[in-house]
Protein backbone atom coordinates (compact mmCIF):
# COMPACT_ATOMS: atom_id res chain seq x y z
CA UNK A 1 0.00 0.00 0.00
CA UNK A 2 2.65 2.40 1.17
CA UNK A 3 4.41 1.81 -2.67
CA UNK A 4 1.32 2.39 -4.76
CA UNK A 5 0.63 5.06 -2.48
CA UNK A 6 4.33 6.57 -3.36
CA UNK A 7 4.06 6.13 -6.57
CA UNK A 8 1.09 7.43 -7.91
CA UNK A 9 0.45 10.17 -5.54
CA UNK A 10 2.31 12.98 -7.74
CA UNK A 11 -0.46 12.49 -10.78
CA UNK A 12 -3.44 11.46 -7.99
CA UNK A 13 -2.68 15.22 -6.48
CA UNK A 14 -3.36 17.17 -9.92
CA UNK A 15 -6.18 14.52 -11.19
CA UNK A 16 -8.40 13.81 -8.21
CA UNK A 17 -9.97 16.00 -5.70
CA UNK A 18 -8.27 15.72 -1.86
CA UNK A 19 -6.49 12.87 -3.27
CA UNK A 20 -2.70 14.18 -2.02
CA UNK A 21 -4.62 14.50 1.31
CA UNK A 22 -5.67 10.70 1.43
CA UNK A 23 -2.23 9.66 0.36
CA UNK A 24 -0.62 11.64 3.33
CA UNK A 25 -2.92 10.59 5.80
CA UNK A 26 -2.43 7.01 4.47
CA UNK A 27 1.36 6.85 5.24
CA UNK A 28 0.78 8.49 8.41
CA UNK A 29 -1.71 6.02 9.29
CA UNK A 30 0.82 3.25 7.95
CA UNK A 31 3.41 5.06 10.18
CA UNK A 32 1.27 4.75 13.26
CA UNK A 33 0.56 1.16 12.72
CA UNK A 34 4.35 0.59 12.58
CA UNK A 35 4.84 2.11 15.97
CA UNK A 36 2.51 -0.43 17.29
CA UNK A 37 4.00 -3.43 16.00
CA UNK A 38 7.53 -2.45 16.51
CA UNK A 39 8.66 -2.67 12.82
CA UNK A 40 11.75 -0.13 12.04
CA UNK A 41 11.73 0.99 8.56
CA UNK A 42 15.57 0.30 6.95
CA UNK A 43 16.37 -0.36 10.59
CA UNK A 44 15.52 3.05 12.06
CA UNK A 45 14.13 3.24 15.42
CA UNK A 46 11.88 6.48 15.09
CA UNK A 47 13.30 8.28 18.45
CA UNK A 48 17.20 7.83 16.51
CA UNK A 49 15.47 9.30 13.12
CA UNK A 50 14.22 12.09 14.98
CA UNK A 51 17.79 12.81 16.14
CA UNK A 52 19.25 12.49 13.21
CA UNK A 53 17.14 14.35 11.08
CA UNK A 54 16.21 16.82 13.62
CA UNK A 55 16.57 20.42 11.74
CA UNK A 56 15.07 18.79 8.93
CA UNK A 57 11.90 17.33 10.94
CA UNK A 58 11.93 20.78 13.15
CA UNK A 59 11.86 23.10 9.86
CA UNK A 60 8.81 21.24 8.68
CA UNK A 61 7.01 21.74 12.04
CA UNK A 62 7.98 25.13 12.65
CA UNK A 63 4.77 26.84 10.86
CA UNK A 64 2.59 24.56 13.16
CA UNK A 65 4.94 25.94 16.35
CA UNK A 66 4.60 29.45 14.59
CA UNK A 67 0.39 29.06 14.78
CA UNK A 68 0.47 28.07 17.97
CA UNK A 69 2.93 30.76 19.30
CA UNK A 70 0.35 33.56 18.02
CA UNK A 71 -2.95 31.60 19.24
CA UNK A 72 -0.94 31.72 22.99
CA UNK A 73 -0.15 35.44 22.73
CA UNK A 74 -3.57 36.53 21.95
CA UNK A 75 -5.14 34.11 23.72
CA UNK A 76 -7.53 32.75 20.82
CA UNK A 77 -7.97 29.50 19.91
CA UNK A 78 -9.48 27.70 17.18
CA UNK A 79 -8.21 24.56 14.76
CA UNK A 80 -8.91 25.66 11.92
CA UNK A 81 -5.48 27.65 11.16
CA UNK A 82 -3.66 24.10 12.10
CA UNK A 83 -4.99 22.39 9.12
CA UNK A 84 -3.01 23.45 6.36
CA UNK A 85 0.18 23.38 9.04
CA UNK A 86 -0.45 19.77 9.06
CA UNK A 87 0.21 18.51 6.09
CA UNK A 88 3.66 19.71 6.65
CA UNK A 89 3.52 19.28 10.34
CA UNK A 90 3.02 15.40 10.30
CA UNK A 91 6.24 15.00 8.12
CA UNK A 92 8.23 13.13 10.45
CA UNK A 93 6.38 9.68 10.56
CA UNK A 94 5.42 9.85 6.99
CA UNK A 95 9.43 10.85 5.97
CA UNK A 96 10.47 7.92 8.55
CA UNK A 97 7.53 5.32 6.95
CA UNK A 98 8.64 5.66 3.62
CA UNK A 99 12.12 4.60 4.37
CA UNK A 100 10.42 1.11 4.39
CA UNK A 101 10.50 1.03 0.70
CA UNK A 102 13.53 0.18 -1.82
CA UNK A 103 14.87 2.63 -4.03
CA UNK A 104 14.15 1.07 -7.38
CA UNK A 105 10.41 0.84 -6.11
CA UNK A 106 10.32 4.19 -5.70
CA UNK A 107 11.88 4.95 -9.15
CA UNK A 108 8.51 4.08 -10.77
CA UNK A 109 7.18 7.17 -9.75
CA UNK A 110 8.52 8.97 -12.81
CA UNK A 111 5.54 7.54 -14.73
CA UNK A 112 3.51 10.00 -12.29
CA UNK A 113 5.32 12.77 -12.95
CA UNK A 114 4.77 12.08 -17.30
CA UNK A 115 0.84 11.44 -16.59
CA UNK A 116 0.36 14.22 -14.28
CA UNK A 117 0.97 16.43 -16.81
CA UNK A 118 -0.19 15.07 -19.87
CA UNK A 119 -3.47 14.77 -17.96
CA UNK A 120 -3.06 18.40 -16.55
CA UNK A 121 -2.28 19.51 -20.53
CA UNK A 122 -5.64 17.93 -21.53
CA UNK A 123 -7.78 19.26 -18.25
CA UNK A 124 -6.22 22.70 -19.15
CA UNK A 125 -6.78 22.76 -22.46
CA UNK A 126 -10.69 21.73 -22.11
CA UNK A 127 -10.72 24.07 -19.27
CA UNK A 128 -9.23 26.99 -20.86
CA UNK A 129 -10.60 26.32 -24.46
CA UNK A 130 -7.51 26.40 -25.88
CA UNK A 131 -6.39 29.42 -24.08
CA UNK A 132 -9.06 31.59 -25.12
CA UNK A 133 -10.87 31.82 -21.15
CA UNK A 134 -9.14 31.87 -17.93
CA UNK A 135 -11.43 30.53 -15.33
CA UNK A 136 -10.47 30.97 -11.68
CA UNK A 137 -10.18 27.24 -10.95
CA UNK A 138 -9.18 24.39 -13.38
CA UNK A 139 -10.88 21.77 -11.54
CA UNK A 140 -10.67 21.68 -7.97
CA UNK A 141 -7.32 23.64 -7.88
CA UNK A 142 -6.64 27.44 -8.67
CA UNK A 143 -5.43 28.45 -12.00
CA UNK A 144 -2.02 29.79 -10.64
CA UNK A 145 -1.42 26.61 -8.30
CA UNK A 146 -2.43 24.56 -11.03
CA UNK A 147 -0.37 25.87 -13.81
CA UNK A 148 2.79 25.54 -10.85
CA UNK A 149 1.90 22.13 -10.28
CA UNK A 150 1.98 21.15 -14.11
CA UNK A 151 5.56 23.30 -14.21
CA UNK A 152 6.71 21.60 -11.58
CA UNK A 153 5.59 17.43 -12.42
CA UNK A 154 7.06 18.57 -16.68
CA UNK A 155 10.29 19.66 -14.99
CA UNK A 156 10.66 16.85 -12.64
CA UNK A 157 9.91 14.36 -15.37
CA UNK A 158 12.83 16.40 -16.98
CA UNK A 159 15.44 16.08 -14.62
CA UNK A 160 13.84 12.26 -13.63
CA UNK A 161 15.98 11.33 -17.39
CA UNK A 162 18.72 10.43 -14.56
CA UNK A 163 17.06 7.60 -13.67
CA UNK A 164 17.19 6.38 -17.47
CA UNK A 165 19.84 4.30 -18.74
CA UNK A 166 20.72 5.55 -21.98
CA UNK A 167 18.89 2.64 -24.46
CA UNK A 168 15.50 3.72 -22.93
CA UNK A 169 15.17 6.63 -25.72
CA UNK A 170 11.65 6.37 -25.63
CA UNK A 171 11.29 7.04 -22.49
CA UNK A 172 13.65 10.21 -22.16
CA UNK A 173 12.11 11.51 -25.46
CA UNK A 174 8.71 11.35 -23.31
CA UNK A 175 9.88 13.14 -20.35
CA UNK A 176 11.30 15.78 -23.27
CA UNK A 177 8.02 16.14 -24.53
CA UNK A 178 6.14 16.59 -21.03
CA UNK A 179 8.20 19.53 -20.03
CA UNK A 180 7.77 21.03 -23.48
CA UNK A 181 3.70 20.27 -22.64
CA UNK A 182 4.18 21.62 -19.05
CA UNK A 183 5.27 25.21 -20.50
CA UNK A 184 2.21 24.83 -23.27
CA UNK A 185 -0.23 24.51 -20.00
CA UNK A 186 1.50 27.90 -18.59
CA UNK A 187 1.00 29.55 -22.04
CA UNK A 188 -3.07 28.31 -21.55
CA UNK A 189 -3.34 29.36 -18.23
CA UNK A 190 -1.75 32.88 -18.92
CA UNK A 191 0.27 32.30 -15.64
CA UNK A 192 2.39 34.75 -15.13
CA UNK A 193 3.64 33.59 -11.84
CA UNK A 194 4.44 30.04 -13.13
CA UNK A 195 6.76 32.41 -15.91
CA UNK A 196 8.76 33.59 -13.55
CA UNK A 197 9.70 30.30 -11.99
CA UNK A 198 11.05 29.18 -15.32
CA UNK A 199 14.65 30.80 -15.78
CA UNK A 200 15.11 29.52 -12.55
CA UNK A 201 14.05 25.78 -13.87
CA UNK A 202 15.91 25.93 -16.58
CA UNK A 203 19.20 27.07 -15.26
CA UNK A 204 18.66 23.95 -12.29
CA UNK A 205 18.23 22.01 -15.12
CA UNK A 206 20.98 22.93 -17.52
CA UNK A 207 23.20 22.39 -14.40
CA UNK A 208 22.14 19.16 -13.97
CA UNK A 209 22.17 17.65 -17.63
CA UNK A 210 25.80 19.64 -17.61
CA UNK A 211 27.50 17.32 -15.25
CA UNK A 212 26.09 14.23 -17.77
CA UNK A 213 26.89 16.33 -21.20
CA UNK A 214 30.06 18.41 -20.48
CA UNK A 215 31.11 18.56 -24.18
CA UNK A 216 27.52 19.41 -25.17
CA UNK A 217 27.09 21.99 -22.39
CA UNK A 218 26.76 25.37 -24.39
CA UNK A 219 24.76 23.59 -27.54
CA UNK A 220 22.51 22.51 -24.84
CA UNK A 221 22.14 25.92 -23.03
CA UNK A 222 21.53 27.35 -26.72
CA UNK A 223 18.59 25.11 -27.58
CA UNK A 224 17.46 24.95 -24.31
CA UNK A 225 16.94 28.91 -24.72
CA UNK A 226 16.04 28.73 -28.03
CA UNK A 227 12.78 26.55 -27.63
CA UNK A 228 11.76 28.36 -24.86
CA UNK A 229 12.32 32.17 -26.17
CA UNK A 230 10.63 30.97 -29.87
CA UNK A 231 7.54 29.44 -27.42
CA UNK A 232 6.99 31.80 -25.94
CA UNK A 233 7.72 35.10 -28.22
CA UNK A 234 5.49 33.37 -30.77
CA UNK A 235 2.13 33.02 -28.42
CA UNK A 236 -0.25 35.69 -28.93
CA UNK A 237 -1.04 34.82 -25.28
CA UNK A 238 2.21 35.45 -24.13
CA UNK A 239 2.15 39.29 -25.63
CA UNK A 240 -1.61 40.39 -24.36
CA UNK A 241 -0.65 38.94 -20.93
CA UNK A 242 2.46 41.49 -20.77
CA UNK A 243 0.82 43.92 -22.64
CA UNK A 244 -1.62 43.87 -19.54
CA UNK A 245 0.95 43.68 -17.44
CA UNK A 246 2.38 47.04 -18.58
CA UNK A 247 -0.94 48.54 -18.83
CA UNK A 248 -1.32 47.71 -14.99
CA UNK A 249 1.59 49.39 -14.53
CA UNK A 250 0.48 52.47 -16.19
CA UNK A 251 -2.36 52.90 -14.36
CA UNK A 252 -0.72 51.95 -11.53
CA UNK A 253 1.68 55.27 -12.19
CA UNK A 254 -1.49 57.17 -12.64
CA UNK A 255 -3.51 56.52 -9.86
CA UNK A 256 -5.88 53.53 -10.52
CA UNK A 257 -4.62 51.14 -7.95
CA UNK A 258 -7.31 48.75 -8.69
CA UNK A 259 -5.83 46.37 -11.10
CA UNK A 260 -4.27 42.94 -10.98
CA UNK A 261 -0.96 44.07 -10.52
CA UNK A 262 -2.18 47.16 -8.24
CA UNK A 263 -3.83 44.91 -6.03
CA UNK A 264 -0.91 42.75 -5.25
CA UNK A 265 1.70 45.56 -4.50
CA UNK A 266 -1.66 46.86 -2.42
CA UNK A 267 -1.05 43.65 -0.02
CA UNK A 268 2.16 43.50 -0.17
CA UNK A 269 2.55 46.65 1.14
CA UNK A 270 -0.45 45.93 3.93
CA UNK A 271 1.33 42.39 4.70
CA UNK A 272 4.30 44.53 5.71
CA UNK A 273 2.57 46.76 7.74
CA UNK A 274 1.04 43.87 9.39
CA UNK A 275 4.28 42.70 10.09
CA UNK A 276 5.74 46.04 11.63
CA UNK A 277 2.94 46.52 13.68
CA UNK A 278 2.31 42.83 14.97
CA UNK A 279 6.49 41.90 14.50
CA UNK A 280 6.86 39.10 17.27
CA UNK A 281 3.58 36.78 16.35
CA UNK A 282 1.32 38.68 13.67
CA UNK A 283 -2.33 39.26 13.00
CA UNK A 284 -3.28 35.27 13.16
CA UNK A 285 -4.71 34.00 10.12
CA UNK A 286 -8.10 34.11 10.53
CA UNK A 287 -7.93 37.79 11.17
CA UNK A 288 -5.87 38.65 7.60
CA UNK A 289 -8.80 39.78 6.09
CA UNK A 290 -10.47 41.96 8.91
CA UNK A 291 -7.06 43.77 9.61
CA UNK A 292 -6.84 44.50 5.32
CA UNK A 293 -10.36 46.03 6.04
CA UNK A 294 -8.68 48.03 8.84
CA UNK A 295 -5.91 49.11 6.36
CA UNK A 296 -8.39 50.29 4.02
CA UNK A 297 -10.39 52.10 6.70
CA UNK A 298 -6.96 53.88 7.20
CA UNK A 299 -6.40 54.56 3.18
CA UNK A 300 -3.54 52.70 3.39
CA UNK A 301 -4.99 50.08 0.74
CA UNK A 302 -7.85 49.99 -1.20
CA UNK A 303 -11.73 48.96 -0.56
CA UNK A 304 -11.26 46.46 -3.61
CA UNK A 305 -7.33 45.43 -2.56
CA UNK A 306 -8.62 44.72 0.92
CA UNK A 307 -11.15 42.38 -0.09
CA UNK A 308 -7.97 39.61 -1.43
CA UNK A 309 -8.01 36.59 0.76
CA UNK A 310 -4.71 36.60 0.62
CA UNK A 311 -1.23 38.50 0.06
CA UNK A 312 0.23 37.18 -3.27
CA UNK A 313 3.50 36.67 -1.42
CA UNK A 314 4.22 33.43 0.72
CA UNK A 315 6.75 35.05 3.11
CA UNK A 316 5.13 38.26 3.52
CA UNK A 317 1.78 36.79 4.56
CA UNK A 318 3.78 34.48 7.19
CA UNK A 319 5.06 37.63 8.30
CA UNK A 320 2.38 39.40 8.75
CA UNK A 321 -0.05 36.67 9.95
CA UNK A 322 2.37 35.13 12.21
CA UNK A 323 5.11 37.57 12.64
CA UNK A 324 9.10 36.50 13.10
CA UNK A 325 7.62 32.84 13.61
CA UNK A 326 5.98 33.17 10.55
CA UNK A 327 9.23 34.13 8.83
CA UNK A 328 11.45 32.18 10.23
CA UNK A 329 9.21 28.88 9.21
CA UNK A 330 8.79 29.95 5.77
CA UNK A 331 12.11 30.02 5.11
CA UNK A 332 13.01 26.86 7.18
CA UNK A 333 10.88 25.25 5.09
CA UNK A 334 12.33 26.22 2.10
CA UNK A 335 15.66 26.36 2.85
CA UNK A 336 16.18 23.60 5.03
CA UNK A 337 15.57 20.49 2.56
CA UNK A 338 17.06 22.11 0.36
CA UNK A 339 20.16 22.30 1.84
CA UNK A 340 20.09 18.83 2.49
CA UNK A 341 19.60 18.23 -1.30
CA UNK A 342 22.45 20.62 -1.99
CA UNK A 343 24.77 18.44 0.21
CA UNK A 344 24.20 15.96 -2.51
CA UNK A 345 23.84 17.98 -6.39
CA UNK A 346 27.56 16.65 -6.94
CA UNK A 347 27.55 12.89 -5.52
CA UNK A 348 29.19 10.69 -7.79
CA UNK A 349 26.52 8.56 -8.22
CA UNK A 350 23.78 9.55 -10.81
CA UNK A 351 20.89 7.78 -8.94
CA UNK A 352 21.70 10.23 -6.14
CA UNK A 353 22.38 13.25 -7.93
CA UNK A 354 19.09 12.93 -9.95
CA UNK A 355 17.07 12.74 -6.58
CA UNK A 356 19.27 15.67 -4.63
CA UNK A 357 18.42 17.93 -7.99
CA UNK A 358 14.63 16.73 -7.58
CA UNK A 359 14.70 18.12 -4.40
CA UNK A 360 15.92 20.86 -5.34
CA UNK A 361 13.72 21.93 -7.84
CA UNK A 362 11.08 21.41 -5.67
CA UNK A 363 12.12 24.12 -3.32
CA UNK A 364 13.24 26.46 -5.76
CA UNK A 365 10.34 26.35 -7.57
CA UNK A 366 7.88 26.61 -4.37
CA UNK A 367 10.03 29.56 -3.36
CA UNK A 368 9.87 31.39 -6.98
CA UNK A 369 6.51 30.35 -7.17
CA UNK A 370 5.67 32.05 -3.20
CA UNK A 371 6.98 35.32 -4.60
CA UNK A 372 3.94 36.34 -5.80
CA UNK A 373 1.49 33.58 -4.85
CA UNK A 374 1.11 31.19 -2.24
CA UNK A 375 1.28 27.47 -2.89
CA UNK A 376 0.99 26.63 0.62
CA UNK A 377 -2.73 28.19 1.14
CA UNK A 378 -3.70 24.79 -0.69
CA UNK A 379 -4.12 21.86 1.22
CA UNK A 380 -3.39 19.99 -2.21
CA UNK A 381 0.13 22.03 -2.84
CA UNK A 382 1.17 21.15 1.31
CA UNK A 383 0.67 17.66 0.69
CA UNK A 384 2.75 17.55 -2.17
CA UNK A 385 5.16 19.60 -0.89
CA UNK A 386 6.00 17.18 2.20
CA UNK A 387 5.65 14.07 0.42
CA UNK A 388 8.11 14.72 -2.02
CA UNK A 389 10.22 16.34 0.16
CA UNK A 390 9.90 13.00 1.84
CA UNK A 391 10.40 10.70 -0.53
CA UNK A 392 13.40 12.74 -2.50
CA UNK A 393 15.49 12.11 1.04
CA UNK A 394 14.49 8.72 0.55
CA UNK A 395 16.15 8.13 -2.38
CA UNK A 396 19.39 9.51 -1.27
CA UNK A 397 19.37 7.21 1.91
CA UNK A 398 18.53 4.08 0.15
CA UNK A 399 20.29 4.52 -2.90
CA UNK A 400 23.62 5.57 -0.69
CA UNK A 401 22.53 2.17 1.32
CA UNK A 402 22.90 0.41 -2.14
CA UNK A 403 26.23 1.01 -2.55
CA UNK A 404 27.93 1.02 0.33
CA UNK A 405 26.66 -2.77 0.19
CA UNK A 406 27.78 -3.08 -3.23
CA UNK A 407 31.35 -1.86 -2.40
CA UNK A 408 34.02 -4.80 -1.57
CA UNK A 409 34.96 -5.39 1.96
Amino acid sequence: MTTATIIAFPVLAIVLHNAANACLLLLLLNSIIAVLIGIRPAGYEFSRFLKDYWPLHLAMASWFLAVLLNQLSRGEFSDAPFDRTLRLGIFAPVFWIILALAFRQIKHMQWSFIGGTLIAAIDAYVVTRGGTERPGNIGFIPIIAFSNMTLLLGAMALISIGWNERHEKLLILLKILAFCVALYVTILTQTRGSWIAIPAIVTLALGFFANFLPRYKSILAGASLLLIASTFTSSSIVHNRFSAFEGDIDQYRQGNRDTSLGARIQMWQGAWILFKEHPLFGVGRENFKKEMTGLASRKIVTPAASELVHSHNEVLFNMATYGIGGLFSILSIYFVPAYYFARDRSHQDRQVKTAAYLGLLLCISFFFYGLVDLMFFWNVTGSFYSMSVAVFMTCIIKRKEEIKRLQPE
